[in-house]
């Protein structure tokens, strides 16, 4: 009999790789069966449906949960991380604006400043010497790209940062979309996150979850014309997707960063605690490995499973 887990996504973005998962029939394979929720827009609730243990796993709180630990002793923890960059990586401009350098004294607009995407902008655009405050102004906006590139291209905001998808769409309205020729290392999309409650006591569950995770994440690697019939046939209206152009798009940007192994790298741990302490100042000296209990994952991947995977 199956072991169900109740697993809630942070953003639909996300949404793709889980359904690659049962419809690939990986979790099938290894014995589970997910109950998959949504949590959009929902960080407080995530985070106390996962103490309180109403639900299992969540994909996604990537920043927030530190100061929950560093703070309270919280249970919290990652135990696997499917991307290492930064994704809204494209600048939409007015004119004079042809690179970073020229953001100086401009005003940008975001999602949200609070929130994971505002925060990333913050941390990019201070990477690249520009501080918040005295060198760029940064506002809250619309949630949608495009909206927020209608409100820079009439004059309202000097630039916006924006995904693979509405970089397509803002191109196709005229827009001045500047490719940047580097990303940021960072925390994103798909991180499994749980508590050591749950991985203590559900041993079996995880492992399990773990390997469903890596058989998907090669799948979605190796077999563009299957995934992209399961993004099709599963997930599609959700993602909002207006044409086969935007789905393929997602895909290439969701591929090309996808970890074989799904460790986080050091820098991506870094900068995303960086967002943890802007919000929460007090745990600056917390060490930020102490959210992620990688012992299951390394016994998979020391077992030669994963590498397997990537020989046939």
């Amino acid at each position: 009999m199956a072991k169900k887990i109740r697993i809630y996504y942070r953003a639909a973005g996300h949404v793709p790789l889980w359904k690659v998962m049962e419809e690939g029939g990986f979790l099938k394979k290894h014995g589970l069966e997910v109950d998959l929720g949504s949590m959009e827009g929902k960080r407080q609730r995530a985070m106390e449906g996962l103490r309180a243990g109403d639900l299992d796993v969540i994909s996604g709180n990537h920043h927030n949960l530190y100061a929950y630990r560093a703070l309270h002793r919280d249970p919290f923890v990652h135990i696997a991380q499917t991307n290492n960059l930064w994704k809204e990586n494209w600048l939409v401009a007015r004119d004079g604006v042809n690179g970073i350098e020229d953001l100086k004294g401009k005003r940008i607009v975001m999602d949200d400043f609070d929130g994971h995407t505002g925060l990333n902008v913050w941390l990019y655009l201070r990477l690249n010497g520009l501080e918040e405050g005295r060198d760029v102004e940064l506002l809250d906006g619309d949630k949608k790209g495009i909206e927020r590139v209608r409100k820079v291209m009439s004059g309202e905001y000097d630039a916006t940062f924006v995904r693979a998808v509405d970089q397509l769409r803002a191109r196709a309205i005229g827009a001045r979309v500047i490719d940047l020729p580097e990303s940021m290392s960072m925390i994103e999309g798909v991180t499994l996150t749980t508590t050591t409650t749950y991985v203590n006591s559900h041993e079996e569950e995880v492992k399990g979850l773990l390997k469903a995770l890596v058989d998907a994440i090669h799948f979605f690697r190796t077999r563009r014309r299957d995934t992209l019939d399961i993004i099709d046939r599963t997930c599609k209206d959700l993602l909002k997707f207006q044409s086969d152009e935007e789905q393929a798009m997602y895909y290439e940007n969701q591929v090309k960063s996808l970890e074989p192994k799904p460790y986080p790298t050091l820098d991506a741990v870094r900068n995303v605690f960086a967002l943890a302490v802007k919000r929460n100042p007090e745990i600056a000296s917390f060490n930020p490995l102490a959210m992620w209990d990688l012992h299951h994952l390394r016994e998979i991947d020391d077992s030669g499973y994963i590498d397997r995977l990537y020989a046939d």
